[in-house]
């Protein structure tokens, strides 16, 4: 289950995150809900929570290319606080054109509660950073 993000990406490591499941258009990603990753009320931060949806949109969209899909841009909603962890995010292909490609990311908490709903918008190129 190795890709870019698996193999490269240091705030998976940075964050404890682990790839769970990878296939063709989705992924899903999980995280511990550490203390130094909640807000001041205790809840999952809106940085972290960003950060899972982000990776799992990554992990997905480079899960066997052979381009490097980087994101154009990303839209979320905070839905619920995050309460417990771990948290998963699932990140479903809507859309794949032959740049340009479309994928929602769903953030549950460890209640299973829907706590965040992205649409992220990627574009396909050759060009990588070593």
């Amino acid at each position: 289950m190795m890709n870019a993000v698996a193999e490269r990406d240091k705030v998976l490591r940075l964050m404890n995150m682990s790839i769970l499941e990878l296939r063709h258009g989705y992924a899903k990603v999980s995280m511990p809900l550490a203390d130094s990753l909640k807000n001041g009320m205790g809840f999952a931060h809106g940085g972290t929570i960003f950060s899972i949806a982000d990776i799992a949109f990554g992990a997905a969209a480079n899960e066997d290319s052979e381009h490097f899909v980087v994101t154009l841009n990303t839209s979320i909603e905070y839905l619920s606080p995050g309460v417990t962890g771990p948290l998963i995010a699932e990140a479903r292909l809507i859309r794949e054109g032959k740049r340009i490609k479309n994928y929602e990311v769903l953030v549950y908490d460890g209640q299973n509660t829907l706590i965040a709903r992205a649409m992220t918008t990627g574009y396909a190129t050759t060009a990588i950073v070593e």
